[in-house]
């Protein structure tokens, strides 16, 4: 739990007797990603309320049924799942809220169902066809995913932003036509834009790029500085859209384990670092010092389990 910005701590709090349609998940696996937790836990995100303490930090979580309250129907003790319940052992959920995840399908890929359908939403809300152009500002964890929709829902040319020479290759290994450094982008006119990396100034080049009656969605969290339109906004009749949670997390599950599975898609690369979960303060604290910069992190809580 963050008890005040840079002041995180594991608290133990008994678990509650299951209520009918509620379900008791044993956490196996969670992940932190960075680009919206770290300025959470610097106290520094910007956001529509004020930060209220303690607060549970994550929200990424694969885990195996441990107990199931009365009329729960869909899973059993024994299966594996996906959930949303933050850095914690254990979650105590309605049954409508965990998913089941295949045997053969890595946490790594399991964790990523999460995200993946955050992102797939604001795909889904602009639409580009497989014909149009797509340019993505940013190959952080958001960034790197809309790459990987975009080509899974059929999109062929997608071009990449981002300044960091790995993060560039790593956008190019998973579909990307093209990554390159913002001053290196070629002068052509997109169709579609998905603003990831929560910079203004990457948000003025996405419009800068788009032609008329082009189509911008932030995919960022708006977490970091705010974004500004332009000249460019009026002047080509844009339209900017923002997305945040899923679409529908059981319908794109179905979709996305279909896709991934035996597919070889490298999508476990955007997890640069696996720490343990006793390792959550110190690895906090490594990233807010700027020791570290992964893409993402996943956390294993097998070695810690009494």
């Amino acid at each position: 739990m963050l008890t005040a910005p840079r002041r995180v701590g594991w608290v133990t709090e008994g678990l509650p007797a299951l209520r009918s349609g509620e379900v008791l998940v044993r956490t196996d696996a969670g992940s932190i990603s960075v680009g919206s937790e770290l300025p959470i836990y610097r106290g520094e995100a910007r956001s529509g309320s004020p930060a209220r303490y303690p607060l549970m930090t994550g929200y990424e979580n694969v885990g195996t049924v441990v107990g199931c309250g009365q009329d729960v129907t869909s899973v059993r003790p024994g299966q594996r799942v996906f959930a949303s319940y933050g850095h914690s052992t254990h979650g105590v959920l309605p049954e409508e809220k965990v998913v089941e995840v295949p045997k053969d399908i890595s946490d790594a890929l399991a964790l990523l169902a999460i995200l993946s359908c955050d992102v797939a939403k604001g795909v889904r809300k602009v639409a580009p066809k497989p014909e149009e152009t797509v340019l993505v500002a940013g190959a952080g964890a958001i960034g790197l995913l809309a790459v990987f929709v975009l080509g899974a829902y059929g999109v062929r040319a997608v071009d990449v932003i981002e300044p960091s020479r790995d993060r560039r290759a790593l956008a190019q290994r998973l579909g990307a036509r093209s990554a390159v450094e913002p001053e290196a982008l070629v002068p052509d006119e997109y169709s579609v834009a998905f603003e990831c990396s929560g910079r203004d100034e990457a948000f003025s080049l996405l419009q800068r790029k788009l032609g008329a009656d082009g189509r911008l969605c932030v995919l960022s969290d708006g977490n970091l500085e705010p974004l500004f339109l332009r000249p460019e906004f009026h002047e080509r009749e844009l339209s900017v859209v923002g997305s945040s949670d899923g679409w529908d997390y059981r319908e794109h599950a179905r979709w996305y384990f279909s896709v991934v599975h035996g597919a070889g898609t490298g999508l476990e690369n955007i997890f640069e670092l696996r720490v343990e979960a006793e390792d959550l303060p110190r690895t906090f604290e490594d990233l807010a010092d700027g020791r570290m910069r992964p893409v993402k992190i996943l956390v294993d809580y097998r070695a810690t389990r009494p």
